[in-house]
């Protein structure tokens, strides 16, 4: 009997074993090549779109009081703006449009609480031809809406830096549902941001298509506005980009305006992040987050 099993053992072994190892190593090349696959499929916005800090974008950042990141916002258009430095902000306005095309600003994280009262008025700003008044708003049913925002600057820089951010140059007509709740919400979302990460830069501003609308003395009313968020970490840059219409409801996700720094060059015209080689550059600005930070 025991030499009986010990044969059938003998004749069973070999072939048991070659199928087994032959097995095994199929479905580890069939794991390996199905992750490969996923992985490939899988949308640039799932991925990690860390980019390496160039020089280049750094110095320009370094000329600009570290507030405007990767230099000014060139404009590919026949465009006329003046660069008007804050405190704690840059714009850049148009006086033909009688409004700002961008600002730009870099929010530290916040060492106290600032407990700065709101100022109670608006200000025309002699540095601009237009001299929008505020009170061409009136019942027009639009908000006088910030594009710098005035409790997120007012914490880092100032009282004064504060009362900046209510000149007409940084004001912008939005409806009532974008600028009391989306975009409060958006502003919410970068201060929590810049105290919890150290530092971010942001780019705002509104985007504008060929069917004008204007309110007060020709003061034009943008369809829809971006913003971008930049934050450099240890391993490199990332961004998020966000383009929110004037005909929100106020109940959407912040997530929903989601998209990429290229369809806001295309609809404005603007190039940002230039000192960057166009490798680098092309990462950033073509991802498509699939979600926040």
């Amino acid at each position: 009997m025991l030499k009986l099993l010990n044969k059938r053992r003998g004749a069973l072994q070999p072939t048991h074993l070659i199928a087994i190892i032959l097995l095994i190593t199929f479905i580890g090349i069939a794991i390996y090549y199905w992750q490969q696959s996923k992985t490939a499929r899988l949308p640039v916005s799932d991925r990690p779109s860390f980019i390496a800090i160039e020089p280049a974008l750094a110095e320009q950042t370094r000329r600009l009081d570290n507030k405007v990141y990767g230099g000014l916002p060139q404009t590919a258009t026949q465009t006329k703006l003046i660069i008007l430095p804050n405190i704690g902000f840059y714009a850049g306005y148009c006086d033909e449009r009688r409004s700002p095309l961008w600002v730009a600003y870099r929010l530290d994280a916040k060492d106290f609480e600032h407990h700065l009262s709101r100022p109670k008025a608006f200000k025309v700003d002699p540095r601009t031809l237009s001299r929008v008044d505020p009170k061409e708003y009136a019942k027009s049913g639009y908000d006088r809406g910030h594009l710098a925002p005035n409790s997120a600057i007012a914490s880092r820089f100032g009282r004064d830096a504060q009362l900046e951010t209510f000149y007409m140059s940084n004001i912008v007509p939005q409806t009532p549902e974008l600028n009391r709740r989306v975009w409060q919400r958006l502003e919410k979302l970068e201060d929590d941001y810049a105290n919890n990460r150290g530092t971010i830069w942001v780019i705002a501003g509104p985007i504008f298509d060929e069917h004008i609308k204007t309110i007060g003395n020709n003061i034009e009313v943008p369809d829809a506005f971006f913003k971008i968020i930049i934050d450099e970490e240890q391993d490199g840059l990332k961004s998020l980009a966000f383009l929110i219409p004037q005909t929100v409801t106020g109940k959407e996700p912040i997530e929903h305006f989601l998209t990429s720094i290229d369809e806001i060059e295309k609809l404005t015209g603007l190039d940002f992040f230039w000192p960057l080689s166009d490798g680098p550059e092309s990462r950033l600005e073509s991802a498509v987050p699939a979600k926040l930070w």
